[in-house]
């Protein structure tokens, strides 16, 4: 995509516009889902600069400058071709049908082909086939274009099968054509477009509909300690968190993302910023747990040499993960396991090699562009012919797949009741696999972000590209599809992350020094409907992260789609103070104590999260440091009186106690309170089972604070299965089990 004008000409080429050019830029910038306005944080209305707006038809490659001045043929062009592709295909790409909602497909056609009998044919999923003859004049019209190349006519177009009710789920194939004497209507076209039938629900297991309140961990896998993992979290230790989690009463647990990042570069080890969101990180691949390891006597030799058993005692040791040896370590392993494979397995085409092809043929040429993309990364940096095979990354794939199927089916077998919940994150890195395959999609110029909030006075960048709306209604939502599908599997429910995106993102430039960005909007009908479809089709639960500003139009969609909320115990109150009573909590919800973004327990009951952020320079001045204090010593009375009401206030904790230090005894208060409330489901954090300050992550830093390194200080069995962690999680299944 070329690189954007100067800044300074284009504002003022925005400032110089005239009243109708002004006019046909709302036009197009409405064509494009660009917002004017949206509600702040204050709950105040904010409106978006015209330049900011303007802005994002350039993120999205139209060019619409010259001579540093908007072109007026140029915008007349741009704004003529997108109501033409609006208009001259017959059928969307993809159209969505669901029961209590759409139950049309839009049909465009000239205006001179609305007499002549037509045939709709649907070829279903399954092998079923429909077809019915009608005449686009007899339906009702909604809406009307005059074009350069003639009068359009929108008709909305019924299928009884599906009023009937016996059209299935699923995505079907649908196609036009015209019955009348061809030479009379040698203009007609034949067209053909996807069907895609969704449910009006999400999946709704036993307990859902029954009013179950479950409870389970939130684990950041890579954070946890063993003996046996190679200086990271893997499967091996999933396995193990499983087991003493089922132990203890617990249906869930809550996952961070799983996605591939870059090993290349293993500073940029956020979980949330991928290189593809389908495909899954090998570094939690337990490489002794398979055959290639186990039965390999030259493998068996290099890891018990001493210069390899002291690379992995030193990952043992310290507070935080080394990416970059970590990697190193187990890719030398893989690569010898890989080499083995092929010897062993792909060459004599054992039972082992044809398990290994069909699940490649089952991920489809998705996974296959993935392992090339990958290869041919590994090629330009000189690295061994091995590693730049694409089979090696197909390979790890593979094995990543395996071991995280077998965890789920483990929870479930421990009688868990959900087992797994993933994270899908909003966006991928921009040199990353997914964004670099999906060029077409994808609008690098713009970043994912959020507006200016009093946490945030310059707005938030992530530095993700988003998808274009546009491109991704045009693909027929294919790339979408698989992230849901990918996502969904091995696992009992998955979170989405940012869910608000289904219906709107905030753009903003890539790089400082433009304006703020603006809102886009996103086919949230067609968004919700093939999440709900890919949900039930999977049997997957799904949790849709809510936080922050939410556009009551998305909260309404979550509630109707039967998909759980996202809530922090941090933030429920009734008016910004007052702490809301448990049984006033969200049912349909998941409820979080702390999660990754937010403090620990400790941390936010000592303040000691603010003054981290005071000495990263996040808090500027000391006495802004100090009323942020004395606003938590507020909040923290109110916690007290919270606990109090429900008569879980230590004996230890009665009077002004806001000043103790946080200890086990307040922290069971807490868990139980929260325990307590209605919503369906709850988790802690592991790091809040030992008190733990030191954060994951601290929103707003990158190189100013390790995010997304810190282990944990001890084994998952050591803070389970401690006396305290017992007592600490003793609680919650008490209260969790009441009626």
């Amino acid at each position: 995509m070329a690189a954007l004008p100067d800044y300074a000409d284009f504002l003022s080429a925005c400032a110089a516009v005239s009243e109708a050019e002004r006019g046909a830029l709302e036009h197009l910038l409405y064509l494009h889902g660009v917002a004017r306005e949206y509600i702040e944080y204050s709950g105040n209305v904010a409106q978006i600069p015209f330049s900011d707006r303007v802005d994002i038809l350039q993120f999205k490659g139209l060019d619409l400058l010259s001579a540093k001045r908007v072109d007026p043929a140029k915008l007349q062009a741009c704004l003529e071709d997108t109501i033409a592709a609006q208009w001259q295909a017959p059928l969307p790409v993809a159209s969505v049908l669901t029961p209590g909602g759409r139950d049309t497909v839009c049909l465009r056609l000239p205006v001179s082909l609305l007499e002549y009998p037509w045939q709709w044919e649907i070829h279903c999923e399954g092998g079923e086939h429909y077809q019915q003859d009608f005449v686009p004049a007899h339906l009702r019209e909604s809406d009307h274009a005059t074009l350069s190349s003639g009068e359009f006519s929108a008709r909305e177009l019924p299928f009884a099968p599906f009023h009937n009710g016996i059209l299935p789920l699923g995505y079907h194939r649908l196609s036009l054509r015209c019955l009348a004497d061809a030479r009379a209507v040698v203009e007609a076209p034949t067209p053909e477009a996807t069907l895609i039938v969704a449910p009006g629900r999400a999946f709704e297991p036993d307990w859902a509909l029954s009013g179950q309140r479950l409870w389970g961990f939130s684990v950041q896998l890579y954070t946890l300690r063993s003996d046996s993992n190679w200086g990271i979290g893997d499967f091996a230790d999933l396995r193990a968190v499983v087991q003493q989690a089922a132990a203890q009463g617990a249906s869930f647990l809550v996952l961070n993302p799983l996605h591939a990042l870059d090993l290349d570069a293993p500073e940029h080890c956020s979980p949330y910023s991928p290189s593809d969101r389908r495909r899954l990180n090998p570094l939690y691949i337990d490489v002794t747990a398979e055959p290639e390891f186990r039965d390999n006597p030259a493998l068996q030799a290099l890891v018990a040499s001493a210069a390899f058993a002291d690379r992995l005692a030193r990952q043992h040791q310290g507070g935080q993960i080394d990416y970059a040896e970590v990697s190193a370590l187990k890719r030398e392993v893989l690569l010898q396991m890989f080499a083995c494979f092929v010897r062993e397995h792909l060459t004599p085409n054992t039972a082992r090699a044809r398990a290994f092809k069909a699940y490649v043929k089952s991920q489809g040429p998705s996974l296959g562009a993935f392992a090339d993309f990958e290869a041919a990364r590994l090629r330009k940096s000189g690295e061994a012919p091995d590693e730049s095979d694409p089979r090696f990354t197909l390979y790890t794939q593979w094995l990543a797949e395996s071991q995280l199927e077998a965890c789920q089916q483990l929870a479930r077998e421990l009688g868990m009741r959900i087992g797994l919940i993933r994270d899908l994150a909003v966006g991928g890195d921009g040199s990353g696999a997914e964004v670099s395959l999906n060029d077409s999609l994808f609008r690098t110029l713009a970043s994912i972000g959020a507006p200016p909030d009093p946490l945030a006075p310059q707005g938030q960048n992530w530095g993700l590209p988003p998808m274009d709306p546009n491109a991704l209604r045009a693909s027929g939502y294919s790339h979408y599809i698989d992230l849901l599908r990918a996502n969904m599997a091995h696992c009992g429910a998955l979170r989405i992350d940012h869910v608000m995106a289904l219906m709107r993102l905030w753009w903003c430039p890539r790089h400082t020094g433009r304006g703020i960005g603006a809102y886009v909007h996103y086919p949230v009908d067609e968004m919700f409907a093939i999440l709900r479809l890919e949900s039930v089709r999977a049997r997957c639960v799904v949790i849709g992260e809510d936080l922050g500003v939410v556009p009551p139009e998305v909260r309404t969609y979550i509630s109707t789609s039967a998909i759980f909320s996202n809530i922090l115990f941090y933030f429920e109150k009734y008016d910004g103070y007052n702490f809301k009573r448990p049984e006033h909590y969200n049912p349909k919800a998941l409820t979080m104590v702390a999660n990754h973004d937010v403090p620990t327990l400790a941390a936010w009951w000592n303040a000691s999260d603010l003054r981290l952020r005071f000495e990263l320079g996040l808090i500027r001045d000391e006495d802004s440091l100090h009323q942020q204090i004395r606003d938590r010593q507020g909040e923290k009375q109110q916690v007290l009186h919270w606990l109090g009401d429900q008569w879980l206030l230590p004996a230890q904790w009665q009077g002004d106690s806001e000043g103790r230090p946080f200890d086990l005894l307040l922290c069971a208060a807490i868990f139980r309170c929260c325990a307590r409330s209605s919503s369906q489901l709850l988790s802690v954090q592991l790091e809040d089972l030992v008190l733990l300050e030191s954060p994951v992550n601290i929103p707003g830093t990158s190189s100013e604070y390790p995010n997304w390194r810190r282990r944990l200080p001890a084994s998952t069995q050591t803070l389970i299965a401690s006396e305290s962690g017992l007592r600490l999680l003793a609680g919650i299944q008490e209260e969790r089990t009441l009626s």
